[in-house]
């Protein structure tokens, strides 16, 4: 099965204005790229008390219209849940579960234009626990590849240094991005045989030069998301004589 996806950005982000019920000081863990630091609830432990998020769409700080179609809830707790969005005078629902059951839930809803969306929560999985989500993506899908890589190796990134001791022995210091990171990602890639079509799309996405996210393995590690740049420039080749057979394609990615 064919797994790599590009989405926009993530919409929830800094510009943002983000209004929670409960737990208010730990909200920006909800898009700091890192699924083990979590947004938790205070004093809503109780599968009877409705914990909200509500997030209003901002381009700097200027109101902006997104239109979405993905939402993803990593690294969470929920089982009872409503995403709503903002149709103009309303809010009309999105998404929902009662008994989800799954740490890292993606949903592929309608699309809808709106300026913002919210997320209301009762139940989690274990009976009257804090709630907690550890990243809350709202995007779009860009292109589904529809290919799976010829070749594919992702690696690690990291701010680090190596002091040696007297003694001989390293002491090494690594600075964390985030709480629980200390490696940003970055990976080659190749794809072999692309059709026309997705080749046309993918240069598309390249020379617009604006970051994206990355979704490798959609379906055996679909938690695993990154904003990347696609940093080298555009690389292709006819792998075949037959010039019908497709593209080979060759990206290099770097979590932004």
């Amino acid at each position: 099965m064919s797994e790599p996806r590009i989405f926009t950005k993530n919409y929830v982000n800094s510009d943002d204005v983000i209004t929670v019920s409960h737990g208010n000081g730990s909200k920006s863990n909800l898009y700091d790229f890192d699924r083990q630091s979590k947004w938790m609830t205070s004093g809503a432990n109780d599968d009877d008390t409705l914990a909200s998020i509500e997030v209003a769409f901002y381009e700097g700080s200027v109101v902006a219209t997104r239109t979405i179609d993905r939402l993803m809830l990593l690294g969470h707790n929920l089982k009872t849940w409503t995403a709503y969005y903002w149709d103009g005078s309303a809010w009309q629902t999105w998404a929902s579960e009662t008994t989800d059951a799954a740490a890292d839930t993606i949903k592929s809803c309608t699309s809808r234009a709106t300026t913002k969306i919210k997320i209301e929560c009762t139940a989690t999985q274990v009976v009257d626990a804090e709630k907690y989500i550890g990243e809350l993506i709202v995007c779009a899908l860009t292109l589904d590849i529809g290919s799976d890589w010829e070749s594919y190796n992702p690696k690690g990134r990291e701010r680090s240094k190596e002091i040696v001791l007297g003694d001989g022995s390293i002491h090494k210091m690594t600075t964390r991005f985030t709480q629980y990171r200390t490696q940003k990602y970055e990976a080659d890639v190749v794809f072999n045989f692309i059709a026309e079509a997705t080749r046309d799309l993918l240069k598309a996405i390249r020379e617009a030069g604006e970051p994206f996210l990355w979704q490798p393995e959609s379906t055996t590690r679909p938690a695993e998301v990154y904003y990347v740049h696609w940093t080298t420039t555009w690389d292709e080749d006819y792998p075949t004589p037959v010039k019908s057979s497709g593209n080979k394609i060759q990206m290099h990615l770097k979590e932004v």
